[in-house]
């Protein structure tokens, strides 16, 4: 089975505009999918489920426009192990960045790790089941729009 890597925020909105600010930390994101790939690729749109699109619908709904995406470990398909953080790439994405969002507990360790202020929410992933409760998810959210009100001008 082909995996491919996701480490920028274009190779799943290929038209979007990134931020000189605001970087989300992710972790790991791949599509099992080649054909859902070509998809966005020549759409322009990611699917209007998983965790792609859940990501860009979170951003919208707390106002960001304009975000960059930095996979933590770019070069390995889902490892789990923090050995395999590229701490070059890593230094280099969060480098002048205001605000620094991590997805999920994994990408928090390894903010923590390498000295990474940054404001963690939960994973995207449709496998995460906090979000089945779409009132934590809600929370979890305007949470996250208020710490951006009083961090960026957005």
């Amino acid at each position: 089975m082909v995996v491919f890597a996701m480490n920028s925020v274009l190779d799943f909105l290929p038209d979007h505009k990134i931020s000189d600010t605001i970087l989300v930390l992710g972790q790991c994101p791949s599509t099992r999918n080649p054909r859902v790939r070509e998809e966005i690729k020549k759409s322009g749109k990611i699917p209007t489920h998983g965790t792609y699109a859940r990501l860009e619908r979170w951003m919208d709904h707390v106002g960001l426009k304009e975000w960059d995406f930095h996979n933590v470990i770019p070069d390995k398909i889902n490892s789990y192990d923090i050995k395999d953080v590229d701490e070059t790439k890593l230094k280099k994405a969060v480098k002048n960045k205001k605000i620094i969002i991590a997805l999920g507990g994994f990408v928090e360790r390894v903010c923590k790790k390498y000295s990474i202020s940054n404001y963690k929410i939960d994973h995207p992933s449709p496998r995460n089941r906090n979000l089945n409760s779409k009132e934590y998810e809600q929370s979890m959210l305007n949470e996250l729009k208020d710490y951006l009100k009083t961090h960026a001008s957005i």
